[in-house]
């Protein structure tokens, strides 16, 4: 029993929806690029975007496949990981929400939106690990607000890039308030697009935070969510993303309101914050013989909450 609990906190990693060789093109490709941009010659990077492109049809083909969108974020190691893990993410949330919506036309151009959103922080030499390390310095801030623009600069260099892709990398931090940047873009003049990868761009920055800070647990997160919604996001995709991408991903070893070490086996549809869960041990006590399933769902488990990730 000791050895399966081992494995279980170290499989910290699952791939229930995108498929492992997809995940790994994609952080492949955006390791490679950021590193390229990152070098002396970065003025002439162009962007993998037909082998971002692929990356985006496999992962739409994945997640259409699934009776509704339902999918979650990746666990990460060390926050160096967060560069590349980050863009995954947000373009996973991204093109779930969009499919959920149901008037998204133009999605494998969200996607790509997504990975690329945040590219021009390579040109900015301020590491977006660093930021959700140790927090952005004082002094780096006014350059920090240019990477929207230093990005699209990056597009620039691929004639096949459509506007759509370079709007969400532009906009991608305006806010449906008028508090974003960089250029103060407010409610509707936002695009679409943009304000669906704003959203998942917040939310997987809030998800990362929260594994790697231990400050708030994945289930305020989502009330965080919630009181963005109508003032600095847009409510009708806060509400979307919401209902599609989980707090809690499966495989994850996570500990309840009482003490109990348990794992998300399986995510529930509507309910994304009450996964059912496997508890492996007891409060102070050694693990259980017979991993106990529980459906946080149920009434009768209506005391127990998820306060952490392990």
């Amino acid at each position: 029993m000791k050895y399966l609990y081992e494995v279980i906190l170290l499989d910290k990693r699952p791939t229930r929806v995108i498929s492992r060789e997809t995940r790994s093109r994609a952080f492949k490709l955006m390791k490679d690029l950021i590193a390229e941009l990152r070098g002396d010659a970065h003025h002439m990077v162009e962007p993998p975007y037909e082998e971002l492109l692929d990356v985006v049809q496999w992962m739409r083909e994945d997640i259409e496949a699934l009776p509704e969108p339902l999918v979650s974020w990746t666990l990460i190691s060390n926050v160096d990981e967060y560069e590349y893990v980050h863009p995954y993410d947000v373009a996973v949330f991204s093109i779930a929400t969009a499919i959920a919506m149901g008037n998204v036309k133009r999605i494998n151009d969200v996607g790509v939106g997504a990975f690329l959103h945040d590219i021009g922080m390579a040109l900015t030499k301020i590491s977006s690990s660093h930021i959700e390390g140790e927090g952005l310095l004082e002094d780096d801030i006014p350059l920090y607000r240019s990477h929207p623009e230093l990005g699209v600069k990056v597009l620039r260099q691929h004639p096949g890039i459509s506007a759509f892709v370079k709007a969400i990398v532009s906009q991608h931090h305006e806010r449906m308030d008028g508090s974003g940047f960089p250029r103060g873009f407010r409610g509707h003049d936002i695009h679409l697009y943009s304000r669906i990868v704003a959203c998942a761009d917040v939310y997987s920055s809030l998800l990362h935070r929260s594994y790697l800070k231990k400050t708030i647990s994945p289930a305020e997160v989502v009330e965080y969510m919630m009181s963005l919604a109508g003032f600095e996001l847009d409510k009708d995709v806060v509400r979307v993303m919401l209902s599609c991408v989980a707090p809690f991903p499966e495989g994850a070893t996570v500990k309840l309101s009482t003490g109990e070490l348990a794992v998300v086996s399986h995510l529930s549809s509507g309910l994304l914050t009450r996964p059912v869960v496997q508890v492996l041990a007891r409060e102070g006590k050694a693990l259980v013989e017979t991993p106990e399933e529980i459906d946080l769902r149920q009434p009768e488990h209506q005391t127990r909450l998820i306060v952490g990730i392990v």
